[in-house]
């Protein structure tokens, strides 16, 4: 399965609206290969000696580094550009999603009020969104994660699904392998012979990181979790188009509600960096309660940790979240997921923490992963 899957939930472009959105990707591209690579010789060359002189040492942190970045006209029209070119992306993406809008409604109803239904959606109509995360429009995503407007709306799907294809090919991510198949290869290279029977897929928005369980592991009974309602309308809805089938829930990582020992594999995908620390922390309690004896837990997400970069890489890593409204980018660069599997009640010698190259080698993935004993 390719990282990018044909199916029928999917939008499809006019040809104006197609070359708009390649417009935007090659901008993208531009802005990531020909000037942002630029920008530590900017540093080095431009910003450092000015501090220098200003105050007699080099700057000791990402902070003192900001200081004289963001005053440097040619640091503020990198960031101009690579911000025009996230709202470009999403303007381009909303040209067609809003064109097919009754379209993708329609076929939510067909499919889910089919009895030919595969999996099964369950919704909380008292389910309080967190605020954290209903007050920001993530990823500068129309109407954020979490926005619904009826009963019939998949729009959050939607646009998280068909948009983050752009996003990730403007960021140079390959195409041939999926996040959740990259968790799959990763699971059946550690834990040979694991053949999970009941797996639970922990902030699962559009469910592109769910399916391909389903497919490594036919046998199991595949559910996935979020807080919106209409993103988890778009999964559903996709997961039949693709004739998969999965289960899913409008719950909490902080707080999922199955009972314990009730599964045994519980992961996540790009789910901890949009998290507070707390939630990050609960999410790995969780995962240790309702894991059976045996059961495995991997969580994996973008490769960005502090601790190993100097004050320059923290300050040219830490640009989403000031503006690509990511609020908790810095908390997740610092935490450490191994040391809350310990906490959580993982056996030490059980938890491992490291990284792992996708499969055409475009990037690497960090992963957090333990078994209960």
């Amino acid at each position: 399965m390719a990282r990018n899957p044909i199916h029928s939930m999917l939008a499809s472009p006019t040809h104006d609206e197609f070359a708009f959105q390649q417009y935007t990707l090659a901008l993208k591209d531009f802005v990531r290969d020909r000037v942002r690579s630029r920008n530590e010789d900017l540093y080095e060359v431009r910003a450092k000696p000015r501090f220098v002189k200003e105050h007699g040492r080099e700057p000791q942190s990402q902070q003192e580094i900001g200081s004289v970045m963001w005053d440097d006209p040619a640091y503020q029209m990198f960031s101009r550009l690579h911000r025009d070119g996230q709202e470009m992306m999403w303007a381009s993406v909303s040209d067609t999603l809003y064109r097919e809008q009754d379209r993708l409604s329609s076929d939510y109803t067909r499919y889910t009020q089919s009895n030919q239904c595969k999996g099964t959606l369950e919704l909380d109509p008292e389910f309080e969104v967190p605020r954290g995360m209903a007050n920001v429009d993530i990823h500068l995503q129309p109407g954020g994660y979490c926005s619904d407007y009826g009963d019939d709306d998949v729009l959050a799907g939607a646009f998280y699904e068909y948009g983050g294809n752009l996003y990730t090919m403007g960021r140079g991510v390959g195409q041939a392998e999926s996040k959740g198949e990259v968790g799959v290869r990763f699971i059946k290279d550690r834990y040979r012979g694991f053949t999970p029977t009941r797996v639970l897929d922990i902030g699962c928005s559009a469910g592109s990181s769910t399916v391909p369980y389903v497919t490594a592991f036919p046998d199991a009974e595949v559910h996935g979790i979020d807080i919106g309602a209409a993103i988890l309308r778009y999964a559903h809805a996709r997961a039949e188009a693709m004739e998969k089938p999965v289960h899913y829930h409008q719950r909490d990582a902080a707080e999922i509600g199955f009972e314990d020992e009730s599964f045994d594999l519980v992961m996540s995908h790009n789910s901890m960096h949009e998290f507070p620390q707390s939630t990050t922390e609960a999410m790995m309690r969780e995962s240790f309660r309702l894991l059976k004896p045996g059961g495995v837990t991997m969580h994996m997400d973008v490769n960005i940790r502090f601790d190993e970069y100097s004050p320059w890489m923290q300050f040219h890593r830490g640009w989403d979240q000031i503006n690509n409204n990511e609020p908790y980018w810095r908390v997740y660069a610092t935490n450490n997921p191994s040391d809350m599997m310990r906490e959580a009640g993982f056996p030490e010698e059980s938890v491992w923490q490291g990284k792992f190259r996708q499969l055409d080698k475009s990037i690497q993935w960090f992963i957090s992963t333990a078994r209960k004993e």
